[in-house]
């Protein structure tokens, strides 16, 4: 029975909530269909008194054009008169309100009661010039047309308060609605917190109706979702103590304690699978590697051992052979000096004897060597566009390596065409640039993104060919950060052939210096 009267007393006290609640919806709608009636009946006279003080500007041109006329002789004093009553009307109307041309005029607010007086004035002063410089001149029976300067200076004095009539009757009408404006966005405003209050009110019963079955609802989804797999689940509870939110608290601990191990799970399996997949990417540019190197120490080593046995057995002249174990060799040396400088790079060991260089003298070099270069095709001419000579601090032997390596790879890939050396010296921003310009085939898209990692090379990128053991770009990149520049390469414009552009300072501090970075 204590137990029935307690929901009973319950149950009364939500439905009085629900009650009051929707009393005041009554009220909330009602006071709103009120006050937003009066707005908008407001906001439409003031509209009214606009359009009203807008019309200014029309019925002054009508008297102005009349005025002419007037003058002109074809047209009456009485039409003359109507016109200068009709702007006269518009004027008075415009303050006084009331109706007037088919429109409901509200009285004009006293804070644009001065505005009106600056057009009042104006009108006077413009209906007495029209009464003194033309009508009465006109009735005294003046030559008006013949009469060129009178006439042309009264024109002249009622066009200037015609547009100051005009002016006036325009600051009025911006006033007015920039007040209009207010109003509106004072109205929307006002729609917004009714709306609002409406939202709050509907949210409030909802909220009351809600509230006894949350609980055990609540319970009853947490469950199934927890029986189908989802562990991201909780119970709100309100802070009392009662049976159904202890309930609540223990379900959410347990869930939370579940989840969190999961999670720690899931953290060392994505920890595990990172790590493997490094593993596995480190692992397959190892095999490239070892792959591209391998074919890279017995193309070289071939030659030599074949040619030297020819040699041995008098079958060629010993001076070729001489020539192309040399040319082999030297290959051989290049890729052990690559090896070598990447295990300095990742070491942090990397060396730079710095010395005041003279980057044309060293780009010379490096091209006419590279002239003689007999994978140089004949269809391709390798070209200079040299600025104004300049020494900056650099590794003279680095900063050929790189060269070499840059110029190297656009031989390779140029068939027809130019590769032109270019210098850029901006001695304002400390700087200069060497960029290299080659009309060859290009650089794969899927390659830019890795062109200067380590073993980037076209086939680990997937593409046919053999191009090297992708170990230049990355030494040359190292060696120009030594520097402390910066390297990049695009594809040009055209779709054809590539730009590597070099980025060095031309001073730097002693700290850079002595430590060669």
């Amino acid at each position: 029975m204590g137990h029935a009267g307690r929901l009973s007393g319950l149950t009364s006290r939500i439905i009085a909530k629900i009650g009051i609640l929707v009393v005041i919806e009554i009220i909330i709608i009602l006071s709103s269909f009120v006050i937003l009636a009066y707005f908008e009946s407001q906001g439409t006279l003031l509209g009214n008194s606009i359009n009203i003080a807008g019309k200014n500007r029309f019925l002054t041109a009508n008297v102005q054009l009349a005025t002419e006329e007037y003058q002109s002789g074809s047209l009456s004093l009485l039409d003359l008169q109507k016109a200068l009553e009709t702007l006269e009307s518009n004027i008075l109307a415009l303050k006084e309100g009331g109706s007037y041309a088919g429109l409901e005029l509200k009285t004009l607010p006293p804070q644009f009661l001065n505005y009106w007086e600056v057009i009042s004035q104006n009108w006077k002063d413009y209906k007495s010039s029209i009464v003194e410089k033309i009508i009465i001149p006109m009735q005294g029976g003046r030559e008006a047309p013949s009469a060129h300067q009178g006439q042309l200076n009264a024109t002249k004095e009622l066009k200037t308060k015609a547009i100051a009539l005009i002016g006036s009757s325009d600051v009025l009408v911006t006033k007015l609605g920039e007040f209009a404006k207010t109003n509106s966005q004072n109205l929307m405003l006002l729609q917004i917190l009714l709306g609002i209050f409406n939202i709050a009110v509907h949210a409030g019963m909802l909220y009351l109706i809600v509230k006894i079955l949350r609980p055990i609802s609540a319970l009853t989804k947490a469950t199934t979702e927890i029986r189908n797999g989802n562990l991201n689940v909780s119970v709100e509870h309100s802070g009392s103590s009662d049976e159904l939110s202890e309930l609540s608290k223990s379900f959410n601990s347990m869930v939370h304690s579940i989840t969190e191990s999961n999670e720690k799970q899931k953290e060392l399996t994505r920890k595990l699978e990172k790590t493997n997949e490094e593993l596995k990417q480190k692992e397959k540019l190892k095999d490239e590697f070892i792959n591209i190197a391998s074919h890279e120490l017995r193309s070289p080593i071939q030659p030599i051992l074949g040619l030297a046995a020819l040699a041995k057995k008098g079958k060629i002249n010993q001076e070729q052979a001489w020539d192309v174990t040399l040319r082999q060799a030297r290959k051989l040396d290049q890729l052990a000096n690559d090896i070598l400088d990447v295990s300095r790079i990742e070491s942090g060991n990397l060396s730079c004897k710095m010395e005041r260089v003279s980057i044309n003298d060293v780009i010379l070099e490096v091209t006419a060597a590279a002239k003689l270069n007999p994978s140089l095709s004949e269809g391709v001419v390798l070209d200079t566009k040299l600025d104004a000579p300049i020494e900056i601090l650099a590794d003279k032997m680095r900063i050929t390596q790189v060269l070499v390596n840059i110029i190297g790879n656009a031989i390779k890939f140029t068939r027809t065409g130019n590769i032109t050396v270019e210098t850029r010296v901006y001695r304002k921003e400390n700087m200069m640039k060497i960029i290299i310009v080659d009309t060859g085939s290009g650089i794969p898209e899927s390659m830019l993104p890795r062109l200067f990692e380590k073993f980037s090379t076209r086939k680990t990128i997937g593409n046919e060919g053999q191009t090297g053991t992708g170990l230049g770009l990355f030494i040359s990149k190292a060696i120009v950060l030594a520097h402390g520049g910066w390297i990049y390469a695009s594809n040009n414009n055209s779709d054809t052939g590539s730009t590597f552009t070099i980025i060095l300072p031309i001073e730097r501090n002693e700290n850079e210096t002595e430590n060669g970075r």
